[in-house]
């Protein structure tokens, strides 16, 4: 029985996935659709987000997510008020690898080569946090894994 909920939750689900995963590469659009955007009321003042990233040899790559106006929290809930609070999500390419629930994370070891790594606020909800007016609050950068 656990099974087939799980998978029916799954299929239900796939959607929704689909359009997240492909959020990070949104730049700008015209209207913030309510259901997947938290958007920050136009008084309210705008996060300021920057990500660096380092290496040691024996954890790998660290990012540092370092965000103005923007307060990280572990606690989720699922009807959350547009407030500049929430969690971030990291992308490799267009893969997610981790919830950041604080601005300080371990990514691992990555293959020789450039990369791609994308950070982008969410609110407790995990809605994207949108900005007034349309965009997110998002940040990419390359790393040359040795």
């Amino acid at each position: 029985m656990l099974k087939f909920v799980f998978s029916v939750s799954m299929l239900a689900s796939a959607p929704l996935i689909a359009i997240c995963a492909g959020l990070p590469l949104v730049a700008m659009i015209d209207e913030l659709p309510a259901a997947l955007f938290a958007t920050l009321p136009d008084d309210h003042p705008l996060p300021e987000l920057d990500v660096t990233a380092s290496y040691t040899p024996i954890d790998g790559w660290h990012l540092k997510i370092e965000v103005e106006n923007f307060v990280f929290t572990d606690l989720c809930i699922s009807e959350a008020k547009a407030l500049a609070r929430g969690h971030a999500h990291v992308h490799l390419g267009a893969e997610k690898i981790v919830t950041a629930y604080q601005p300080h994370i371990v990514i691992g070891h990555l293959p020789s080569g450039t990369h791609e790594i994308t950070v982008s606020l969410r609110a407790q909800d995990h809605r994207v946090l949108g900005r007034p007016g349309g965009g997110m609050f998002v940040k990419t950068l390359l790393i040359k894994a040795p």
